[in-house]
């Protein structure tokens, strides 16, 4: 596919000049396009052009979460070796997506300090995104998933899977339903003086927020919650390249996330049930 059909087909899709678009990428439901990735990437930017920004969820590829979740521990030797998480140079989760990859190594990128929520942004409100992006509530209030929502973001999927949905997880963070689980964890970063130190991360459970989503096998909240948004109608649909795209406005799909939760599992509900 030649860059200027990509560029056309994004646009129908609705993306315009001055978006902030947070995008999750399949680029093999995309099928090929002349110049790769490289390329996509590209065309994502010439649609927003230079007032716009490009976001992308991409966290680590050496995040030790699962090795410290919840009270597991490394023995002396491994955590010695473990590398610190470097925004500049780390490298990205690849089962989110190969593109990410490509969005971190263009010129100007920032990226976010929280290694295993980490977010790259390229463009007009980059820094603005990404900085701060402390260790505490990576999802939550003060996190780059707020801050996209309240400058109106998009979310783009080219190709990827509905529980993709990475803003979901503010949705998550603002209900107000009891019984959320939380996880701690451990995270190497680098200090103010450049040295490796491990500090403690803590957040709600973006792996299962409720029990009931965390079940081996179960869908989680973020696939049920985007599934019954896409069964409203409430998003903009398309073909790009060979993938089949959907465009979510931010604030909308967060409000309608944590009214959705909430209406399901909240105080009055729980009230109801009994």
């Amino acid at each position: 596919m030649p860059h200027g059909e990509l560029v056309l087909q994004l646009r129908q899709l609705g993306l315009a000049p001055g978006g902030v678009v947070m995008v999750h990428a399949s680029l093999k439901a995309i099928g090929p396009v002349a110049g790769g990735a490289p390329q996509i990437v590209q065309a994502l930017r010439d649609c927003i052009g230079p007032g716009g920004t490009l976001m992308a969820y991409v966290s680590w590829d050496r995040s030790p979460y699962e090795e410290t979740l919840n009270g597991a521990t490394l023995d002396a030797a491994a955590r010695q070796a473990w590398p610190a998480f470097d925004p500049a140079t780390a490298g990205t989760e690849r089962s989110f997506g190969l593109l990410n990859a490509f969005i971190c190594r263009t010129p100007g990128v920032q990226r976010s300090a929280h290694p295993d929520a980490s977010v790259a942004a390229i463009g007009a409100k980059a820094r603005e995104l990404v900085e701060p992006h402390a260790l505490l509530e990576g999802y939550g209030p003060g996190s780059p998933l707020e801050r996209f929502v309240q400058l109106g973001g998009q979310v783009l999927l080219l190709g990827a899977p509905l529980d993709a949905v990475t803003v979901l997880h503010h949705a998550e963070t603002l209900a107000d339903i009891p019984n959320k689980r939380r996880v701690r964890y451990e995270q190497p970063v680098l200090d103010e003086q450049g040295r490796r130190v491990w500090r403690v991360a803590e957040e709600f459970d973006t792996n299962g927020i409720l029990d009931r989503f965390a079940q081996d096998g179960a869908m989680d909240a973020v696939e049920t919650i985007a599934r019954a948004y896409v069964a409203e109608g409430r998003h903009r649909a398309g073909r790009v390249g060979q993938a089949d795209s959907l465009l979510f406005d931010g604030q909308d799909l967060v409000r309608f996330g944590k009214a959705w939760l909430e209406a399901r599992f909240g105080q009055q509900a729980q009230r109801s049930i009994r």
